[in-house]
């Protein structure tokens, strides 16, 4: 069912461009914040508990922390303007967060933790394939409406599941606009995919793409997930000596990691990602600003000039409580909850069959990049999975040279 899925999303993809024409070295992770103290409602207020799920620890758990924090931050907000309104009644939004150790079992372990032992009736939080999988397979059973933050696909298999950002697909055909504008001598790609279900269908997706441009495509070379040596891996692609590599769908981590091992070997020509981050932190990750060039994906500056007002907002906000740098990983967890409160006064309720229709029902809302529209019900049969503008960003010696906003849209 999901080849056919994936199969069709390529096709739709495909036809409209022919129509219009990680592993960063860790970061210092983030000392954890004092824990926000339960929210005391007032007399017209009342609790409404969320389930929020993150790899807290293992590969990648800097960004999870990141993540879980900018949750609590956008629950921190809604409640400042009064909380959540149904039916008349204010409801102020009380965050239990759960560690999924970046795993399928932890992920399956958090989501039942929440869901029977907390009675949670909304659950968000994973954006990896397996992960997001593994937590749908507990909140489907209990009709508990699960918000991811990003996924390949959604599912009428999997009614109770959405997704609060565009899946990684949405934005590769962007990715390789640029890339061939940039790069207009470019008649060759590689591809380095990770050993992974999601990986392997932005690969096929990427090459499809790729193909009906003209490109001459090469052997992929698929690497472990989460292993953090790409030299092997490099190897073989040099000795292919393409005009572009796609490093492919990558944890944080291991993008930078990959990016640099490769310029380390020699690999002067572009590369690209649809891979979602914060160029500055990854530009840090890199280290030399001689490897960081040329380099294509879609993330964002939080701190630059192309930064949303309400991004803007974000980054204040996060300052003054954590008292560090933010980054564009809190971006997307703002938008689980920010989305899930829309979508529970869009059906002034709060039984996740009457949310999940109001959502699926819905044709745009808001979110920290702006004005989203709602879609998939063509491509996946299912209308769950918000598109909100998107950053393509170019990087070359270290620095951003170039930003580009698009409206992904699969429908």
């Amino acid at each position: 069912m999901k080849k056919l899925i994936i199969i069709l999303v390529v096709t739709i993809l495909v036809s409209g461009l022919i129509l219009s024409g990680c592993t960063q070295p860790t970061p210092t992770p983030t000392p954890t914040p004092t824990p926000t103290p339960t929210p005391t409602p007032t007399p017209e207020a009342k609790i409404l508990k969320m389930g929020s799920i993150w790899g807290l620890s293992g590969p990648g758990s800097a960004h999870d922390i990141m993540e879980r924090d900018a949750a609590q931050l956008c629950a921190d907000w809604i409640n400042e303007k009064g909380g959540i309104t149904v039916k008349g009644e204010k409801y102020l939004i009380e965050l239990i967060a759960e560690d999924n150790k970046q795993s399928p079992a932890g992920s399956v372990d958090a989501a039942t933790k929440l869901v029977y032992q907390d009675k949670v009736k909304f659950v968000f939080g994973g954006v990896i394939p397996m992960i997001v999988d593994s937590i749908a397979s507990v909140t489907e059973k209990e009709k508990v409406l699960y918000c991811s933050g990003r996924t390949a696909i959604v599912s009428p298999e999997q009614p109770y599941t959405f997704a609060s950002n565009y899946g990684f697909a949405a934005p590769v055909p962007f990715v390789w606009e640029m890339a061939l504008e940039k790069y207009p001598s470019v008649k060759s790609t590689g591809f380095i995919v990770e050993d992974e279900p999601g990986a392997k269908a932005i690969y096929d997706l990427s090459a499809s793409i790729a193909g009906a441009r003209g490109l001459k495509l090469m052997e992929p070379q698929i690497h472990p997930w989460e292993a953090t040596e790409y030299y092997p891996e490099w190897v073989k692609v040099m000795a292919q000596n393409p005009d572009v590599v796609d490093v492919g769908l990558k944890l944080p981590d291991n993008l930078a990691n990959c990016v640099k091992q490769g310029r380390e070997l020699g690999y002067t020509k572009p590369m690209i990602t649809a891979i979602t981050g914060d160029p500055t932190l990854i530009l840090n990750m890199i280290g030399n600003p001689e490897y960081a060039t040329d380099f294509i994906y879609t993330g964002l500056d939080v701190y630059g000039p192309d930064a949303s007002p309400m991004i803007k907002e974000m980054v204040k906000r996060w300052e003054a409580k954590y008292k560090t740098n933010c980054d564009q990983a809190a971006c997307e967890a703002w938008d689980c909850v920010w989305c899930l409160t829309q979508a529970i006064e869009k059906a002034q309720s709060l039984d996740p069959t009457d949310v999940k229709n109001a959502w699926e029902n819905m044709q745009t809302m808001e979110t920290i990049n702006g004005t989203a529209r709602i879609g998939g019900a063509e491509a996946f049969g299912i209308n769950h999975m918000v598109f909100n503008p998107c950053p393509v960003t170019l990087v070359m010696n270290g620095k951003i040279e170039y930003v580009k906003w698009v409206d992904p849209w699969i429908p």
